[in-house]
């Protein structure tokens, strides 16, 4: 079972770390921010709702995956140099 308190204890802190180093108002999402307005002219509410909650889940993955990417980059560089130091 992959999703073990642990795991999604680590998703909960990978998350809550990018929240904090991640600007959440930037132009990027002020123009997202201003089509989602103008479509809810045309769109039910609950509709534009679920598609907004869609985004945000993909874009948190997404940023996720790349920390974790990251973290394992660092993780083979620091290797290497402790390698290359012994």
């Amino acid at each position: 079972m992959n999703n073990t308190k642990a795991d999604k204890l680590r998703n909960y802190t990978i998350i809550a770390r990018l929240d904090d180093a991640i600007p959440i108002n930037t132009e990027e999402w002020v123009g997202v921010e201003q089509l989602l307005n103008q479509i809810s002219e045309f769109v039910p509410i609950s509709m534009l709702n679920n598609l907004t909650e869609q985004i945000v889940g993909y874009a948190d993955d997404q940023a996720r995956r790349g920390y974790l990417l990251g973290q394992e980059d660092l993780v083979s560089e620091l290797k290497k140099k402790a390698a290359k130091i012994a």
